[in-house]
């Protein structure tokens, strides 16, 4: 899987609250459709479509350190398509358009509320309980993503 830009933030908001930032901007975004969803276990995996670039994979994990809550990101070209000699700039800008919108919708400069969803992810069209946020869901692309949510330092 070539050219995954990984970032990090930290907000000094409670972790509970930037990972309802986080979905609340994936919910929001009408190019964005959510794969996989762990409340409790603040992850949250989506594919952002694109008109004119590849699909992007982003894997989000929101992790308390501290006083301070760090939004970890990995974004990556959809592994289903052909990989673009570009894909490493896109995928830098687009993890940075979204940490963006979720700094912006913690201070409420661009509300993005967030709607309840189940823990679950998407096998084709149907949604399965994803009930331990440490085992990897079955999504269906054909790599391993769970590590992308951890510590990106």
């Amino acid at each position: 899987m070539p050219a995954v830009h990984q970032s990090s933030s930290s907000f000094s908001a409670p972790a509970e609250n930037v990972f309802q930032a986080a979905l609340g901007v994936v919910q929001n975004t009408k190019s964005m459709k959510i794969l996989a969803v762990h409340n409790e276990g603040r992850r949250l995996v989506a594919l952002g479509k694109s008109m004119m670039t590849n699909s992007r994979i982003y894997v989000i994990g929101v992790d308390p350190e501290g006083t301070e809550t760090a939004l970890n990101i990995a974004v990556f070209a959809d592994p289903r398509m052909r990989e673009a000699a570009l894909d490493g700039t896109f995928n830098k800008k687009s993890a940075g358009k979204y940490l963006a919108s979720v700094e912006s919708a913690l201070s409420g400069d661009t509300p993005a509320p967030s709607s309840p969803v189940p823990n679950h992810f998407m096998q084709k069209k149907n949604q399965i309980p994803w009930e331990d946020p440490n085992v990897e869901p079955d999504i269906q692309l054909g790599f391993s993503w769970l590590g992308l949510a951890s510590h990106t330092n």
